[in-house]
């Protein structure tokens, strides 16, 4: 005759039971661990991304700020010149003005400013931590701006444009000084890194 020990089968699926609750629960502090560790990464990739194009945008913003006031000091030179020797200034500035898009210039400006605008459209929710540097380059784009303006339509005297170029110019780097002062040491690093690109392509562009 068979004896069952019913206090030993109750012991037996009671450990049963346990194990299988230690083994969930271990399961599903993993599964967390695994999520919280993914948010992480995620958060850190944004950053990282952000960083990137904060850097990117800062030097492009740079050269295509300068870019436009070499278009507009060549304006004012055709400009004074037209003035002068007595002819329409307009008529100078017109024809000036399609000689350099046929060169490309204002093309290249135009795909510039286009790049330069998405990025800061990206660039809208910065960490906290880049915040700072986020509102001076905000400001620079808003000098970038109003100097590309000048350099697709030169209006008002040959005083005022002369005056207004001048001041954004002061403004602009007024605003990159500021902005060296408030970048972060690793976007100062990746700085650094796009300039270097941005040199050796308008050096191999110029070959």
């Amino acid at each position: 005759m068979e004896v069952i020990n019913e206090p030993n089968n109750l012991l037996i699926k009671k450990g049963k039971k346990h194990t299988k609750l230690i083994i969930i629960s271990i399961v599903g502090v993993l599964i967390i661990l695994g999520i919280v560790m993914g948010w992480m990464k995620y958060q850190q990739n944004k950053k990282e991304e952000y960083a990137n194009i904060l850097a990117e945008t800062s030097v492009d913003m740079y050269y295509e700020f300068l870019m436009s006031s070499m278009v507009l000091a060549s304006y004012s030179n055709v400009w004074e010149k037209a003035i002068d020797d007595g002819r329409d200034f307009n008529v100078a500035l017109v024809s000036f003005r399609d000689d350099i898009s046929n060169k490309g210039i204002i093309e290249e400006t135009e795909k510039g400013q286009d790049k330069i605008r998405g990025n800061m459209k990206l660039l809208q929710n910065p960490p906290k931590e880049y915040m700072e540097s986020y509102i001076v380059l905000k400001q620079m784009y808003g000098s970038y701006s109003k100097m590309v303006d000048q350099t697709f339509s030169p209006s008002g005297s040959l005083i005022d444009f002369n005056r207004k170029t001048n001041d954004l110019y002061s403004q602009f780097e007024q605003q990159q000084e500021e902005l060296t002062i408030t970048l972060p040491a690793d976007i100062k690093k990746l700085k650094k890194k796009y300039e270097k690109e941005k040199k050796k392509e308008d050096s191999e562009s110029k070959l």
